[in-house]
């Protein structure tokens, strides 16, 4: 989310900066099929009884300019903390069974790619399927012992250096 746009209130929100550009640059970008399949991984990846623990403190030790100053990530935990996220397991084994059920999930997910070679969600192409999708992707490559099938791996670097990488700083 960011406030530095082009209007003096700024966009706060994700979608918005997609629907803004989607029409300031007039492309075509197919609605979200709300395919169930796609819905249970994203809602996989939105529980914050598993994703919290496993990307809220491992983000922080990304090189981003957004951590490099200690008051920012001590605002990060302290903001987490009192709406009572779980900053991360309790315990290193609950932490390597969190991964492994991650693992298996992702393995999923090839069969859900219909776009050519795996390129995208859907068989038409890029879509807001694939833009929701990919952000959460991309989280998870803070997380050392993450497997990515071949097809995901090969679906998130087709992207280019639009989605950042964090797997060589992966802890």
């Amino acid at each position: 989310p960011t406030t530095a746009a082009p209007c003096a209130m700024g966009m706060a929100e994700s979608l918005e900066i997609c629907s803004f550009l989607i029409a300031r640059h007039e492309l075509v970008v197919p609605c979200a099929t709300g395919r169930s399949d796609i819905q249970c991984i994203v809602n996989y990846l939105l529980d914050k009884n598993v994703m919290n623990p496993l990307t809220l403190t491992r983000l922080t030790k990304m090189p981003v300019l957004d951590w490099a100053d200690p008051r920012d990530v001590s605002y990060h935990f302290w903001k987490h903390k009192k709406k009572g996220d779980l900053l991360q397991f309790d315990s290193p084994e609950q932490d390597a069974a969190a991964i492994a059920a991650l693992n298996a999930k992702l393995a999923e997910l090839p069969a859900m790619m219909k776009g050519k070679d795996c390129s995208s969600i859907n068989s038409w192409g890029w879509g807001m399927d694939d833009v929701i999708l990919l952000p959460w992707l991309r989280r998870l490559t803070c997380i050392k012992g993450v497997d990515f099938p071949q097809p995901v791996a090969a679906y998130l670097s087709r992207v280019g250096k639009q989605v950042v990488d964090y797997k060589k700083h992966a802890v």
